[in-house]
Order: C-alpha cells, then structure tokens, then sequence
C-alpha cells in the first residue's frame, strides 16, 4: 500500500480536523488526529436480547485512520452503537459502504460522515453484512419512517417498538 511522506501526511491529518471542526459535526479526535469519534443522529433500529427490534435516535460511530490514508484501506469505521441494520455487521460494528470500498485520495473524513448519515437513512438490504437485519428490512421497508413499527407478534418479523434515549 502507498504511504504519503510523514510530513505531509500529518498536515493531512491536520487539514482532515479543520474541515470537521468548520462543519459542525459532533466528535471527539485523539491526540494525534488518527482516531475520530463521531455522534450521528438519525432513525436507526436495534435489536434487543428477547428479539424485539427498538429505535434508537443518536449513534455513536469510530473512525480511525491508519498509515496508509488517504488511499484506499487506509481506515476502519466501527459502529460503536448496538445498530440492527443490513449494512452493519452487529458483532463487531463493522460498515460495509460504498465510500470505503471506492475510496480516492481526494475524498475526506467529512464526506465519508455523511455518506454514513445516509447509510444509516437509506439501508441497502441488497448487499448485506447482516442478512437478519436484511430480511428484516425487505420485510418492513418503512421500518426507519417516523410512524410505528408493526405491532409485536413474531419478534423478529413483527417486532415491538421500544424507544432509547
């Protein structure tokens, strides 16, 4: 994989905090600009240990940057928020989304948040990490709309709504 020289890889890292800081997205960076921790809000589902699904509002979300950034496979993005959807795996809080896949140098850490904000609104069961939450989806497709979900029958194809701050 391609390095940028140190030096101008922390004035990227440097110019990657001034973008976030000038668009007045809600996150905390470490030390040395490598690792970002994002808050999203949105409409987003989780499952609960009896199988219902519930909503939940405001997301946490890790960005972190390694060597190897700018270019492709230079970052990893976990989910840090119990999240039930097609396009994160629950386990570990993986993303699968389209950004990271197709990541160019010129692309930046303020995009790749927003690309998550509409992944988070727009799920593509299609082309899932998590099939459960797939199938689930494909099932409800108005699951993240803001009127209730399906009255609790099948707890995992009619879940129950149950709200979290």
């Amino acid at each position: 994989m391609p390095f940028l020289p140190e030096s101008i890889w922390r004035r990227r890292l440097a110019s990657e905090k001034a973008e976030l800081d000038a668009s007045g997205e809600s996150f905390s960076a470490n030390s040395d600009l490598t690792q970002y921790d994002f808050t999203i809000r949105g409409a987003g589902l989780f499952l609960n240990s009896d199988g219902s699904v519930g909503k939940v509002g405001s997301h946490r979300v890790r960005v972190s940057l390694k060597r190897e950034f700018p270019y492709a496979g230079g970052m990893d993005v976990v989910w840090l928020t119990p999240i039930f959807h097609p396009n994160i795996r629950s386990e570990d809080g993986k993303v699968c989304i389209h950004l990271l896949n197709a990541w160019a140098e010129g692309q930046t850490v303020a995009s790749l948040v927003a690309g998550l904000r509409q992944l988070l609104a727009n799920p593509n069961p299609q082309d899932p990490l998590n099939k459960e939450a797939a199938k689930f989806f494909i099932e409800h497709p108005d699951a993240l709309s803001a009127s209730a979900l399906p009255p609790s029958q099948n707890k995992l194809t009619r879940p129950k709504i149950v709200f979290s701050s």
